[in-house]
C-alpha cells in the first residue's frame, strides 16, 4: 500500500490518515475533525456523538465553548521504540511518571472552587489559542490546567489535540493513553489511541501497532456501536494490516450507512476498491467524498486519503479550497506543499511548508520536507540545514526516515564534488541509523599526507 507524504513521510504523513487526517497508509492528521473539531466555518457539520454505553467523563468537552473549539479527541504519541509493542507496559510507565510527579503537582495547589475556576479558565484559553493556531501558548494553558488537575482529562485531551493537528504523533499517543488510565472505557479516547497508531512510521514495530489499532477500534465499537468514526478507523486498520476483502470494505459501508454525510469513509472506501481492480466504483465513492466535503477538516481529511494514492494533483483543489477558509491550517499547509513538490512548482511549495512552520514551529514533518524540496532542487546546503532544524525535533520513530534524507544529501554532495560535506552529511546519517552499515562504508577517508 503506498504511503503519503515522502517516503517517511508516507505520514498520513507518508500521512496523514483516517479521521483527524489521514493519509498515506492512514491519513495525516489533519484539524482534528473526529476527536475535537479543527477552525469550524459555516458549512461545517459536526460528526456524530459515539453512543456509548457510560456518559464518559469528557463528555461536557464536546460542546464547543463559543469561540473556541471543542477539547475532545486524540493524532499524527508515547515513543514506541521497542520493537514490540506492550500496552500494559506502556500504561504502567505512564502511571509511575504521573505518581512520581503528583505531590509536584498538588504543591501550592488552589483549593475548592478556586482551582476548578482556574481549571476551567485555563481549559478556555488553551481551546481559544489552539482555534486561533497559537499552539505554543495553547500548550502551555493545557499543561498548566493537567498541572492543577492531573486527573482530570479534560487537559490531556486538549494536548493530544493539539499534538495532532501538528503530526506530533509520538506526544498524541503519549496524551491518549494517559486519557485512557482515567477512562478504560471512553470510544473517543480509543478512537484517538487507533488512529495516532495507524500513522505511517517507520519503526520496526508497525504490525503490532496496527494489530493494537485494530483491537482499540473493536472496542470503541463494542462501547460506541453507533458512531461511524469507530468503523471508518477499523476499515483503515484493517486495510494498513494488508486486509482489503469484505470485512475491511464491510467496515467502511457500516461507516456509511451510520453517516452517509460522513466523507472520509467515502474515500477510504474509494481507495480500497480501487485496490482492488473496481475502477469505476472507486471513482464513484471519490467523487462522493469531494461532494461531501464542505468544511474544512473533512476537506482535509479526503484530500489526504488521495495523497496516499499518489493522487496529488487532484488534492490541489480540495487543500486551495480549505486554505481559502483556514488560510493557517497546518494540515492544508503541509499536505499542499508535498503536493505542489511532486509536481515540480517548489517556489510555492516552499511558501507554503514555511507558512506551516511558522504556524506550527514544534513540528518535524515541514523541516522534512523542505529537506527533501531543497534536495531536488540540488541545493544541498539549504537542504542540511532544513534538516538540522528537523533534527531537534525528531522522534524515534522519525529517525530512520531523516537518515535517509541525511544521506541523500550526502550523495549530492558528492555527486557534485564535496567529499567533506558528504562526510559529514553521512555521519548525521549513521547517527541516527547506527546499524546502517552500508551508510559507514559510504563516509569518505581521510586523505593522507
Amino acid at each position: 500500500m503506498k504511503k503519503l507524504f515522502i517516503n517517511r513521510f508516507v505520514f498520513f504523513v507518508a500521512c496523514l490518515l483516517l479521521l483527524t487526517g489521514f493519509a498515506g497508509a492512514q491519513d495525516l492528521g489533519s484539524s482534528n475533525k473526529l476527536f475535537g473539531g479543527g477552525k469550524k466555518t459555516a458549512t461545517t457539520r459536526t460528526a456524530k456523538k459515539p453512543a456509548a454505553k457510560r456518559k464518559p467523563a469528557v463528555s461536557k468537552v464536546h460542546k464547543p465553548v463559543k469561540k473556541a473549539p471543542v477539547v475532545v479527541k486524540p493524532n499524527k504519541q508515547v515513543h514506541p521504540s521497542n520493537p514490540k509493542i506492550n500496552t500494559q507496559n506502556k500504561i504502567t510507565d505512564v502511571k509511575k511518571n504521573d505518581n512520581a510527579t503528583k505531590s509536584q503537582n498538588n504543591a501550592g495547589m488552589p483549593p475548592g472552587k478556586a482551582t476548578n475556576d482556574l481549571f476551567n479558565k485555563l481549559i478556555g484559553e488553551g481551546n481559544t489559542a489552539r482555534y486561533e493556531r497559537n499552539y505554543v501558548a495553547a500548550e502551555t494553558a493545557y499543561q498548566r490546567a493537567r498541572a492543577i488537575k492531573p486527573n482530570d482529562s479534560r487537559a490531556i485531551y486538549g494536548l493530544g489535540t493539539l499534538y495532532t493537528d501538528q503530526q506530533r504523533w509520538d506526544d498524541a499517543e503519549n496524551a491518549y493513553r494517559r486519557a485512557l488510565l482515567l477512562e478504560s472505557e471512553n470510544a473517543i479516547a480509543d478512537i484517538a489511541l487507533s488512529y495516532v497508531l495507524t500513522q505511517p512510521l517507520t519503526a520496526p514495530n508497525l504490525s503490532d501497532r496496527y494489530e493494537e489499532a485494530e483491537k482499540l477500534a473493536r472496542r470503541s465499537i463494542e462501547l460506541a456501536p453507533a458512531n461511524a468514526l469507530a468503523f471508518d478507523q477499523l476499515g483503515v486498520s484493517l486495510e494498513l494490516r494488508g486486509l482489503i476483502g469484505a470485512e475491511t470494505e464491510n467496515a467502511y459501508r457500516r461507516s456509511i450507512r451510520l453517516d452517509p454525510t460522513f466523507a472520509p469513509a467515502h474515500a477510504h472506501l474509494g481507495r480500497l476498491l480501487r485496490q482492488r481492480g473496481l475502477e469505476r466504483e472507486s471513482a464513484a465513492e471519490y467523487q462522493n467524498a469531494i461532494r461531501l466535503s464542505t468544511d474544512v477538516a473533512t476537506m482535509v481529511l479526503v484530500a489526504e486519503v488521495m495523497q496516499s494514492e499518489q493522487r496529488f494533483a487532484e488534492s490541489e483543489d480540495l487543500l486551495r479550497t480549505a486554505l481559502a477558509d483556514d488560510p493557517r491550517n497546518p494540515s492544508a499547509l503541509l499536505l499542499l506543499g508535498h503536493a505542489l513538490t511532486t509536481s515540480g512548482k517548489y517556489a510555492e511549495a516552499e511558501r507554503m511548508l514555511r507558512k506551516c512552520l511558522e504556524v506550527s514551529p514544534g513540528a518535524f514533518m515541514p523541516n522534512s520536507l523542505l529537506g527533501s524540496l531543497f534536495t531536488r532542487q540540488g541545493k544541498f546546503e539549504m537542504a542540511e540545514n532544513a534538516l538540522l532544524q528537523a533534527l531537534r525535533l525528531v522522534s524515534p520513530n522519525q529517525r530512520p526516515m531523516l537518515s535517509r534524507q541525511f544521506e541523500s544529501v550526502g550523495d549530492g554532495y558528492m555527486k557534485s564534488g564535496k567529499p567533506a560535506a558528504a562526510g559529514r552529511s553521512y555521519r548525521q546519517a549513521l547517527t541516527l541509523d547506527p546499524e546502517n552499515k552500508e551508510l559507514a562504508a559510504k563516509i569518505p577517508k581521510p586523505r593522507r599526507g
